[in-house]
């Protein structure tokens, strides 16, 4: 007799995805692949006319070696036209990158090709095993005499001891610190009592040096606590208010030091107060710093508020992004809320 079977091969020349069908002796195949039927047909006088419940041992064994011979090749054929799954990525996460064998520059090379953050994390690791294994540390910042012959540059007022935060309200705590005194304290006074509201969730910074700094993580707000010597003869109400830009923004400062780089920098605004017999001053800066890139930046405002003590100059700073500032929304009011708390015990 003639026994007909339709083998799904697959065309590289179809245009369009097909179902192709076949059935035989109760045998069906579908396939959704774009794909091309392929009719064989021969005879087999061996296999016998019979029902589906008719069928004998020697019909069966008949039909097994017809597929043995025709369907299982085909199978094959397919296996090997069908493209296997690629992965785009190389898990060089055990990669050495240290020395002691290998080629250095590959294992660099091929770190760019790492997906996760592992090489990043491994560097880190290796680095400071390093600084614990004997290498030397970087040495620390030179203390800078701000009374040089170059002129005046205001440094961070140090803490003495360890300041005290207490909460004052629902979004701010108080800061009261002790600060060094003036180095030519006439009344061998050691220290000068400050104190400041700070909002709750704002980072201080660099405690372990004794700068007082706060930061807000959210928008790059800061606080800062200065001081500089005063021009021989001037008093915090005479100097011109050009001075207090100069000695902020000059590149011996703890702000140009601590890596900010500044560009312009002048006063905006400035303001005498007596508030109870004690003189202070206000002002408002406007300048620019420059960002990471190096190629940008970025315009900010900075609030100031100025209290002499014999002849040095105690400054409370804020900086803040200019367009918040201006626009005169919560940031603007918790600057001006921090400024407006600065006081000094004389």
């Amino acid at each position: 007799m003639r026994f007909t079977a339709t083998i799904i091969a697959l065309s590289s020349f179809a245009l369009e995805p097909a179902i192709v069908t076949s059935f035989h002796a109760g045998v069906t195949t579908q396939s959704r692949r774009t794909l091309k039927p392929l009719n064989l047909e021969f005879n087999d006088d061996n296999i016998p006319s019979h029902t589906h419940d008719e069928v004998s041992p020697s019909h069966h064994q008949s039909r097994r070696s017809f597929f043995s011979s025709t369907i299982a090749p085909s199978s094959l054929a397919l296996s090997l036209l069908l493209p296997l799954p690629s992965h785009a990525g190389i898990d060089v996460s055990g990669l050495r990158s240290e020395g002691g064998g290998g080629n250095p520059a590959i294992a660099s090379q091929l770190k760019s090709f790492d997906g996760s953050a592992s090489s990043r994390v491994r560097e880190i690791r290796e680095a400071t095993a390093g600084t614990s294994s004997g290498a030397t540390p970087a040495a620390p910042m030179a203390a800078v005499d701000y009374r040089s012959a170059s002129g005046p540059a205001a440094t961070w007022a140090l803490a003495v001891g360890v300041p005290s935060l207490r909460r004052s309200s629902v979004l701010f705590s108080r800061l009261d610190a002790r600060v060094d005194a003036p180095p030519s304290s006439k009344s061998e006074r050691r220290s000068v009592s400050i104190s400041f509201d700070v909002p709750t969730d704002w980072l201080a910074l660099d405690r372990a040096s004794g700068a007082i700094q706060y930061v807000d993580q959210r928008n790059g707000d800061k606080v800062y606590v200065l001081r500089a010597p005063l021009p021989e003869g001037e008093t915090v109400e005479s100097v011109p208010k050009g001075f207090f830009s100069e000695v902020i923004f000059d590149s011996r400062g703890s702000i140009a030091r601590s890596g900010t780089v500044i560009e312009g920098g002048r006063v905006s605004r400035s303001q005498v107060l007596n508030e109870g017999g004690v003189m202070h001053r206000k002002l408002l800066l406007k300048y620019d710093v420059v960002t990471g890139s190096g190629v940008q930046t970025v315009e900010r405002r900075g609030l100031v508020d100025a209290y002499q003590v014999e002849g040095d100059v105690y400054m409370l700073m804020t900086s803040s992004n200019a367009v918040k500032f201006d626009a005169k929304g919560i940031e603007r009011e918790t600057v001006d809320n921090i400024v407006n708390s600065f006081r000094l015990d004389f």
